[in-house]
């Protein structure tokens, strides 16, 4: 498969954040480290993805300069929503490829931008799925019976002999469609929400075309994909997402007694041999350094922990520890402190 030949848009699926929330409080903000959009455009990349479109009515500074700098080849686009979801996506994929329309192979990934905990595996396996069943589009949707779905009404529809009928969105929940690039604006333009109200409708995109007599292929998922709408929503998400750093530097023999108790950022540095004891907090562009121990009940913001040093029961914000030292317990250093040591 020639993965040139597929793009991604990162589309809201809810309404723009801002438009509905009178808290004050954007549940879109940076979660466990990175910007939201980050981790979806991590997952892409992992997915062989290079040319990814984001939407976004108001991307911070942070989160476009965080992207903007990437070191890898990929061209990473945010483009400011229109009037309606057709107007924008066709625009969209106008920036990623003009000749991405023209093309029967060239297919489009629509991922949710409320969704940052959607792995590359799963976007990987379903781009594949959907290349090799020749589908004019592939849906990853809940099972009728998905445990979390907002309702009992299912998204999938099959008649008796296992053929799709109808295809319906479910609110609390997210799909990931793969499209023919050259369907996705003609599928757009019959809908019946072509307004950003309620977001993109990525199930109600792939309906029309059953409805029209294109062969759908969809992927049932055990589970929902969850999506951020609130602050509420955010926090099951953020667990997940911060699980999977700890996961990620265990299995790099990164010792923890108890993972539960440690959060780390997306963003942190660990080298080999390091321990990591409860009640720990590694944030920003924290490094440790090899064979250190930090903790237990140790807070660090943007510090840098050096070789074979010990933080316990300390906070570091943008100072450095040295080499082979031991702060003393419940020290507070901050940057052109010094390091006490004991």
């Amino acid at each position: 498969m020639m993965r040139s030949q597929i793009a991604a848009l990162v589309v809201p699926v809810q309404p723009f954040p801002g438009e509905t929330k009178g808290s004050g409080t954007d549940p879109l903000s940076p979660i466990a480290g990175k910007s939201i959009y980050s981790w979806i455009v991590d997952a892409a990349l992992a997915a062989s993805v290079r040319r990814i479109g984001i939407v976004a009515s108001s991307p911070s500074v942070a989160a476009r300069s965080e992207l903007a700098s990437r070191s890898d080849d990929a061209f990473v686009e945010f483009i400011t929503p229109m009037h309606d979801v057709t107007e924008t996506l066709m625009f969209a994929v106008e920036r990623l490829g003009s000749e991405l329309t023209l093309s029967d192979s060239a297919h489009i990934l629509v991922l949710p931008a409320e969704a940052p905990q959607i792995e590359g595996d799963e976007i990987r396996a379903l781009v594949d799925r959907h290349i090799s069943s020749g589908a004019a589009a592939t849906l990853l949707a809940p099972e009728a019976n998905a445990t979390g779905s907002a309702n009992d009404e299912p998204v999938i529809v099959r008649d008796v002999a296992g053929r799709i009928v109808s295809i319906s969105d479910a609110s609390e929940t997210a799909g990931i469609l793969c499209i023919k690039a050259s369907l996705l604006i003609p599928a757009l333009n019959r809908t019946v929400a072509p307004r950003w109200a309620g977001g993109a409708p990525l199930a109600e995109i792939a309906g029309v075309l059953t409805e029209v007599g294109h062969m759908v292929d969809v992927v049932e998922r055990s589970e929902p994909i969850s999506i951020i709408s609130s602050v509420a929503s955010r926090a099951p998400i953020e667990m997940e997402l911060r699980d999977r750093v700890v996961r990620h530097w265990i299995d790099r023999d990164v010792k923890m007694p108890d993972p539960r108790q440690v959060s780390i950022d997306a963003t942190v540095t660990i080298g080999k041999g390091v321990q990591i004891l409860p009640g720990t907090v590694l944030e920003g562009a924290t490094v440790v350094g090899d064979g250190a121990i930090v903790g237990p009940n140790s807070h660090l913001i943007d510090a840098t922990v050096g070789s074979r040093s010990h933080v316990p029961h300390a906070v570091v914000r943008e100072a450095d520890v040295p080499p082979l030292s031991k702060v003393q317990p419940f020290s507070v250093l901050i940057a052109g402190s010094g390091t006490q040591r004991r």
